[in-house]
């Protein structure tokens, strides 16, 4: 090698050296960037030509810097609810603009906040983009899974307010047994009553009031009759028929009045305490016998005596459909608007209404709905779900993020803001669920950090000032060379 192509190796040296420095110069000043991938540098000799022999024209070195996208950094929490890291191989998809008109790109950025215009969008101006879903959970449209074009940018302005109508509802009460047998006077028609607040079809709040009324005995010789009257008020329901009643008993008002059966319990036996009987409009349910047609109740009004004196106890019409399979009640409620199941329980089982000693006592009650709510939060679940938070308690996913897959991550083309282009290099690209496959999970209110190690990068530098160093010293020597040559014929 003469002292010009030494000149020239040196030179490609220093030029390799400071391609490293800039990766070097690059990582360090990203070390903090979220979702960055730090530069690799990699170098190749140069051989103008060679032999067989071993003789060869060496022409130094060349250095390309790659991106290590594959590599993952770690996850940090944040606390921000908007904030989304990928515990995986995939990659978030994102949008140059709010619109579908801009170029669709992967990112592991996940710092996104909410524009002026609710569209959620990171540090680096690109929105995130999803699967919008209906109120019933659903995606929105037909475009097929695996197309970016099915997706939209993910916004939360259009989701503002939530409310749900009560669809069931459950009621068990405890009743004490001994209300059931002679008494003079009876016992406070009010005496056992319990209200349960229900959500109509628009949000707003009605009240179902149930009134429990025993069935007494004429007199104290006759047994202990264990049957009860059930009838059910609804606030929404106004028949405008009922003479007025007294000041503080409009719950209870007979306009209001939208159910009514009987209950009759075991008094021996292993189901003591349950049901043993239901007669409601349609007629009785016996435990192991039929439907019997008689669909009257004992009267509330005179506890079910004989108060017309015709030698029989007085009795009312029942009102509501039982359906013994089931244990419900079904009533109709807002004058007609709306049907609801109410589960009471199951003949012989002391899953629901009972009948023991001890006080009156509602012993479970539950219902679902919700009345209307302002959105207050949203989060992100690790299915890649975003769900938004009411100010009724209420919450529901709004959209679902799917995660880009690509067989060679690495041939991704990086572009500003730590996002990447899709390109052939990497592969044809495949959206995944969070959770499917090697497409990793999501964590909602955390961050994927840089991938730069601090300690390595100060390594390399070093190394690097150093080969900086040796090949100018080389260059110098080349230089020392010539001038001697160029002296020879002096």
């Amino acid at each position: 090698m003469t002292a010009i192509n030494a000149l020239r190796t040196s030179v490609s040296g220093l030029n390799a050296q400071a391609t490293k420095l800039s990766g070097i110069s690059n990582n360090i000043a990203n070390s903090s960037t979220v979702g960055y991938k730090r530069v690799d540098t990699q170098f190749s000799s140069l051989v103008l030509e060679g032999s067989s022999s071993g003789g060869s024209a060496l022409a130094g070195t060349a250095a390309t810097n790659r991106v290590e996208i594959s590599s993952v950094g770690q996850v940090q929490k944040t606390g921000i609810d908007t904030d989304v890291a990928v515990n995986g191989n995939g990659f978030l998809v994102v949008n140059e603009t709010a619109g579908s008109s801009g170029k669709y790109l992967a990112t592991r950025a996940g710092s996104f906040r909410p524009d002026a215009n609710g569209n959620l969008v990171n540090a680096a101006g690109y929105y995130l983009q999803g699967v919008k879903l209906g109120a019933d959970g659903q995606p929105v449209g037909t475009a097929g899974d695996n197309n970016v074009d099915s997706l939209t940018t993910v916004n939360v302005n259009n989701i503002s307010v939530a409310s749900a109508p009560t669809t069931e509802m459950t009621f068990w009460a405890n009743l004490p047994s001994g209300q059931t047998a002679y008494a003079s006077p009876p016992p406070d028609q009010d005496s056992f009553i319990s209200s349960v607040d229900y959500y109509d079809a628009l949000g707003g709040t009605q009240t179902l009031t149930y009134r429990f009324v025993p069935m007494v005995p004429d007199n104290a010789s006759a047994t202990n009759s264990n049957t009860w009257t059930v009838e059910i008020f609804d606030s929404a329901t106004d028949k405008g028929v009922a003479a007025p009643v007294n000041p503080g008993k409009e719950a209870t008002s007979p306009d209001r009045l939208v159910g009514r059966i009987a209950m009759e319990f075991w008094s021996t036996g292993p189901n003591a305490g349950t049901i043993k009987s239901i007669t409601d409009a349609s007629g009785k349910f016996v435990t192991g016998a039929p439907v019997d047609a008689t669909a009257k109740v004992p009267d509330p009004a005179v506890y079910g005596r004989d108060g017309d004196a015709n030698g029989t106890p007085d009795v009312v019409a029942g009102i509501g459909s039982y359906d013994r399979t089931y244990g419900t009640l079904t009533l109709s409620l807002g004058n007609g608007t709306a049907s609801l199941p109410i589960k009471m329980g199951n003949l012989d089982s002391f899953e629901g209404v009972t009948q023991l000693s001890g006080n009156y006592v509602a012993t479970k009650i539950e219902k679902n709905g919700s009345s209307f709510g302002l959105l207050e939060r949203v989060s992100i679940e690790d299915d890649g779900k975003v769900i938004a938070t009411f100010s009724n308690g209420q919450s529901r996913p709004i959209y679902q993020l799917k995660l880009a897959v690509f067989p060679n991550a690495d041939g991704l083309n990086p572009v500003s803001g730590d996002a990447y282009e899709m390109s052939r290099a990497a592969g044809a690209p495949r959206l995944l669920t969070a959770g499917e496959g090697s497409a990793g999970t999501t964590s909602g209110g955390a961050l994927e950090a840089s991938n730069v190690d601090i300690g390595t990068e100060l390594t390399n530098l070093i190394e690097t000032q150093r080969a900086y160093s040796s090949n100018a010293s080389v260059v110098r020597t080349a230089d020392q060379m010539l001038e001697e040559a160029t002296n020879l014929k002096r």
